[in-house]
């Protein structure tokens, strides 16, 4: 009996109505499902096997080590090169013939000598990466790097490294003892948990809108038989048979979709869109186990939510109790556009960044996208009947219908484009909050924008010395000059230090007695170099005549080098970096004034683009959704667009019809989002805060429109075809 029930679903399925739209949607329901479940398990297994791979390639210190000698010399420093975030550069030379070598490499540099990983040497190859370091003899392989595309660079330097200025090593990895110095991008990526609510959220919410509309498409007829089969005394178990009979095909194909997919990040590295991240293949199989059971998981999820949803649609058709007339939505419509408004202009009457601001903005937008589906079932009744006019106007069938339904209906509508409209929004607001966190990225992007690299702020690495600087500013163009820094935070002061050229160059005075620099410095560069590294507002400048080779700083003194180009003309820094690193045996770092903070801020930049994706993703997956509701809806009124094709004398009627249903709504639909979701954003936008780009916005649009295209050539094809079968009987 039970294989039966399953057989009788299976073909009660498909014949019924919308039988094929809601097979589709079942099939992508349950492969964005189990994508998201996958995506989960994908990212915990990334973020193990990056820390796993980063601890094996850690050193062991000697002073964890004492009862072993020392082997090799280890240290570490950051740099960066155009578009990157900060990566790490290792120091190494060898202090027996056993020395053992670091994860990735297969022979000992020279001094001079560098190792590149392959990540790197593309991405900096338009920043001189192959001659930074010292002539590059190879590549770090797969096994020394924490993912395909880490940025790393193994350097043996041409000076040598000491005991004070690099660590005495035993070995590398746990197996050889504690390891308590780990280097890698996993030392300056965001926590796991905050990647985890990316697809959590992002991905998961929109497949559950996805299963609860894949679930309820075509509900109508299959509510009519659920009461049937009652009648004839089915039981729940009977009902819940009919119903597996009919979802399992559907579900298995999406599984096995999402299968292959899975399949797919065992055996090849993928590197996924907008964020250009590999994802590691070994990783993937390391967790093989987890993946396929969030495959099995998500389709016994939707083989669930299915079976419940019939229940849920039979509890609701029962029942003798009147239902209240519902309420007109024209008092939240009206709320809609106030609170747009205060949106964009309340936080104008608070100060920018306090408290006040920020809660005006929010609740506005909060509740902007709650009285949003309101507006647009208003809207969408009074386009209907401009739509109905037109049509009668110009004569055209299809509009007629089409806007007399959405006129007389609009809650179809409205549910179908309400739900891409909120998403679009709510994405947008995100992507723009994501810009917030970096108030010292924009002002340094601001500094360099008025002067450039006309000054360099220099950092010797540890164990530097006086004759190294020496040789280092000596190998400097002859219009390039160095001044010292000293900050002294105690005394709210800051002293420069440099030769008459240099200070000249700054405006400043040029004398051996200390001067105190009164006013604004007219200089650009001595503003910029006071508003990043004076202690506040108030801070004593002093200026002195001396060599800022000599500049020795006290406990409480922080120093720094700055490179000044005489004649204001941009220092390439690349050249700098390069001459660092033939001088000094640890190099130098070498940027910009505020520089370093726009390199820190790419781990930001970089979460704002998984957003983008994910985001993008969940769009595709509501506006799929809204493709579905609409086609469904605008199939199960299909037979009474039958005899228009006999009274208009034309098939052209269905798919005029179906394209003012289904694709300008969502056409309409994508544009409101993005407008609405931009117009919310002005107040985070309005000093260059924001990630949003014209290509994410594109993107979307383009998403839902393509959505659009789809469910309009869907809807007219079906019902034209109903329109061929299609007989009078008396209507």
């Amino acid at each position: 009996m039970s294989r039966h029930l399953i057989r009788i679903g299976r073909a009660a399925g498909s014949r019924a109505e919308a039988g094929r739209i809601r097979f589709v949607a079942l099939v992508a329901a349950t492969f964005v499902l189990a994508i998201g479940f996958a995506s989960l398990v994908a990212t915990h297994a990334t973020y193990q096997g990056q820390d796993l791979r980063g601890l094996a390639r850690g050193p062991v210190l000697q002073e964890d080590r004492p009862d072993r000698p020392a082997r090799a010399l280890w240290g570490s420093t950051n740099d960066s090169v155009r578009g990157s975030g900060v990566f790490s550069v290792i120091f190494i030379a060898p202090l027996t013939d056993d020395a053992p070598l670091p994860p990735g490499l297969s022979r000992w540099p020279g001094p001079g000598e560098a190792v590149l990983s392959p990540g790197l040497l593309a991405k900096g190859a338009d920043d001189g990466i192959g001659q930074r370091y010292g002539r590059v003899v190879g590549e770090v392989a797969r096994d020394g790097l924490q993912s395909p595309d880490e940025l790393l660079a193994y350097v043996r330097p041409r000076t040598g490294l000491t005991p004070a200025n690099a660590a005495p090593i035993v070995g590398y990895g746990p197996d050889q003892g504690y390891v308590s110095r780990v280097v890698g991008q996993s030392r300056y990526a965001k926590d796991e948990w905050t990647f985890q609510a990316m697809p959590g959220v992002l991905l998961l919410l929109p497949a559950g809108v996805l299963l609860v509309v894949a679930a309820r498409s075509g509900a109508h007829g299959r509510d009519r038989r659920t009461a049937l089969v009652e009648v004839l005394g089915g039981t729940t178990r009977s009902r819940a048979l009919i119903v597996l009979g009919e979802a399992w095909t559907p579900v298995a194909v999406g599984g096995a979709l999402a299968l292959v997919a899975v399949i797919a990040s065992w055996t090849t590295d993928l590197r996924l869109p907008w964020t250009g991240h590999v994802l590691n293949a070994a990783d993937m199989r390391a967790w093989w186990w987890a993946l396929l059971l969030s495959v099995v998981v998500a389709a016994a999820a939707v083989l669930l939510g299915t079976v419940g949803s019939d229940r849920w649609g039979r509890a609701r058709g029962t029942g003798n109790r009147p239902s209240g007339a519902r309420r007109s939505p024209v008092r939240w419509a009206v709320l809609c556009p106030v609170l747009l408004l205060v949106a964009v202009r309340g936080p104008d009457l608070f100060e920018p960044g306090s408290a006040p601001y920020l809660m005006v903005n929010w609740a506005a937008a909060a509740g902007t996208l709650a009285t949003l589906p309101a507006a647009v079932a208003v809207v969408t009744g009074h386009l209907g009947r401009q739509m109905a006019r037109a049509g009668r106007r110009l004569g055209s069938p299809g509009l007629l219908v089409a806007g007399q339904r959405a006129a007389t209906h609009p809650g179809p509508v409205a549910r179908m484009t309400a739900g891409v409209v909120v998403a679009l929004g709510l994405l947008i607001q995100v992507v723009a909050w994501q810009g917030q966190f970096g108030q010292a990225t924009r002002e340094a992007q601001a500094t360099v924008q008025r002067i450039g690299s006309s000054a360099l702020v220099f950092q010797p690495g540890k164990g530097s010395t006086a004759p190294q600087m020496t040789r280092f500013l000596e190998a400097l163009p002859p219009d390039v000059e160095a001044v010292a820094l000293l900050t002294s935070p105690e005394e709210d002061s800051l002293t420069v230090l440099g030769s008459c050229p240099s200070l000249t160059a700054l405006s400043l005075p040029c004398s051996t007695a200390p001067s105190r620099l009164r006013g604004v410095p007219e200089d650009p560069r001595m503003a910029e170099l006071v508003g990043w590294y004076g202690v506040g507002r108030k801070t004593t400048v002093l200026v002195r005549q001396a060599d800022p080779v000599d500049s020795a700083t006290g406990a409480d003194a922080i120093s720094h080098t700055v490179l000044v180009s005489l004649g204001r003309q941009d220092i390439p820094a690349n050249d700098a970096k390069r001459l660092a690193y033939e001088a000094f045996p640890r190099g130098a770092e070498v940027h910009p004034i505020g520089g370093e903070w726009l390199v820190s801020s790419q781990v930001n930049t970089d979460q704002g683009r998984w957003i983008a994706l994910f985001g993008l993703f969940g769009i595709m997956v509501l506006a799929g959704a809204a493709a579905i509701t609409g086609t469904a809806e605008f199939l199960r009124n299909g037979r009474a667009l039958a005899p228009l094709s006999v009274l208009s004398g034309n098939r052209r009627v269905y798919g005029v019809t179906a394209a003012w249903s289904l694709l300008v709504p969502l056409a309409l639909a994508g544009l409101a989002g993005i407008t609405v979701g931009t117009w919310l954003a002005f107040p985070k936008t309005t000093d260059g805060a924001s990630y949003i780009s014209g290509g994410l916005l594109v993107a979307c649009a383009a998403v839902v429109a393509a959505l659009g295209v789809v469910a309009w050539g869907w809807a007219t094809t079906v019902s034209a075809r109903q329109a061929a079968d299609w007989r009078p009987r008396g209507e």
